[in-house]
């Protein structure tokens, strides 16, 4: 559960429930869907791990729709499906089943037919996007140089732009239609910083350049380019003092999107403000601050365009977990959610590959817990934290019902721990070492080996101890 979201939930549960009996909820609520960190496996930040949940905008309402280690990657247009990965794996969520598609990627996003597309790695920051069919299983190769791990689908979704690789300081950005593979080339931009990418319904790419550099780093305006290709140059739309950082969203269809202007570089108490771009007028409107110490990475906006769910990270003095804030614009007003609950690592904040977040309908929004789903195949995951010092998790699936033995051992093959000796039902499942042996003595560092064997299935990982 989400141990620090529920505190700060409880403080005021009388008055929230009296405030939602008031409020008169019914089943058309909206619900935001994020990738949250999970505390289940322990207190202790190194257990912490992540799943989807879905809450409404005040906080209230905390529900796991798919357990640990999952996150949620995008949502059909009618919300009916959603896809998910864990780890390398790609899920599907439809219609109340849980259905495993043998993909092994990352990315992956609904395009207009509802089959997929998806990323794989191929070499440091160099992958391959590939399309999905459901109605034949079969992949088909889109892109096969596509860099900086960064792609985005227009809003008809029918085509993708993406970053080539075009000289040592320089990418290009380019478009391929998904149906025919035919490529549009756009701009060539200097290779860093990351640039973001907003494609709206006008046609028009929104996008992230840099204007100068000061010294607190690059500064970076919004700019727009049409995505026939026609246009030489992008034509600049803000003029900011500290510059307007678009922030990511998988959603489509907006009106407005929303930037960060930089300001604060201390660790004095100041406001980072936020501001919405109108698609249509052009028109910029501060519509909130963050605090200092918090880059926002991520967001999403209701149906109505009115409300806006924003996730945030601590970067002052080390990369740590930051708060969901939730901006309406139609009351002028703005509530944080939870502390500590959003981005668990610094792979998930630096990397484009970062904890989603989407707002949804609730006449639509769906509980993946009433469905039971189990895995295609016996594994055995990583340990997590590794290395570690002194507790680290191992979670394995069953697919059947079996018995399981996982055994720890040293370099030289002496068992260290019996960990798991038992019979167990299918499903997900996970197992604590705390760095002992059988008789509860606290073992040396080093490298261990830990195997499970569970039917006709072995398998062999190793985990690094440290003191």
């Amino acid at each position: 559960m989400l141990r620090r979201f529920l505190k700060a939930s409880n403080i005021n549960k009388f008055l929230k429930i009296i405030l939602l009996i008031a409020l008169g909820l019914s089943q058309d609520e909206e619900f935001i869907y994020s990738t949250l960190i999970d505390t289940s496996f322990g207190n202790n930040y190194n257990l912490w791990t992540e799943a989807v949940y879905q809450f409404n905008e005040h906080g209230l309402s905390i529900e796991q729709l798919i357990p640990a280690r999952s996150r949620i990657e995008d949502i059909s247009e009618n919300q009916s499906k959603i896809l998910f990965t864990s780890g390398d794996s790609i899920m599907l969520y439809d219609e109340g089943l849980i259905e495993y598609l043998n993909l092994v990627g990352s990315e992956p996003s609904f395009i207009y037919n509802e089959d997929i597309v998806f990323r794989q790695d191929i070499a440091d920051n160099l992958y391959q996007l590939h399309m999905f069919s459901f109605e034949d299983g079969s992949s088909t190769l889109i892109i096969d140089s596509l860099y900086q791990n960064n792609y985005k689908l227009s809003s008809d979704k029918q085509n993708v732009v993406f970053f080539e690789k075009d000289s040592l300081d320089s990418v290009n950005i380019k478009i391929v239609n998904v149906v025919s593979g035919f490529q549009t080339f756009i701009l060539k931009v200097p290779e860093n910083p990351r640039i973001e990418i907003y494609w709206a319904n006008n046609d028009y790419l929104y996008l992230n350049l840099t204007t100068h550099v000061t010294e607190f780093g690059h500064q970076k305006q919004l700019f727009r380019i049409h995505s026939s290709g026609f246009d030489e140059q992008p034509t600049q739309l803000t003029f900011l003092e500290n510059g307007f950082n678009l922030i990511e969203t998988k959603d489509s269809h907006l009106d407005k999107i929303i930037g960060i202007s930089y300001s604060c570089f201390t660790i004095f108490p100041c406001n980072n403000k936020l501001f919405s771009f109108n698609l249509e007028t052009n028109q910029i409107q501060n519509i909130g601050s963050i605090k200092n110490c918090y880059a926002t990475v991520f967001h999403s906006w209701s149906n109505d365009n009115e409300k806006v769910a924003l996730g945030t990270y601590q970067y002052c003095w080390s990369f740590l977990p930051g708060f969901i804030k939730v901006f309406n614009l139609s009351k002028n007003d703005s509530s944080i959610i939870g502390e500590d609950i959003y981005g668990l690592n610094p792979g998930d904040w630096l990397s484009p590959n970062r904890m989603k977040i989407f707002w949804v309908d609730g006449q639509d929004n769906v509980s993946l817990l009433e469905t039971r789903s189990l895995p295609n195949k016996f594994k055995i995951h990583q340990n997590y934290p590794n290395p570690f010092n002194p507790i680290t998790t191992l979670e394995y699936e069953l697919p059947l019902n079996a018995f399981v033995k996982i055994t720890i051992y040293d370099m030289l093959g002496n068992v260290v721990n019996h960990l798991v000796n038992e019979a167990q039902t299918s499903g997900y499942k996970s197992v604590i070492w705390n760095a002992t042996n059988n008789l509860g003595q606290s073992v040396s560092a080093g490298v261990y080996l830990y195997n499970i064997e569970a039917g006709d299935f072995r398998q062999t990982k190793k985990m690094i101890l440290l003191k």
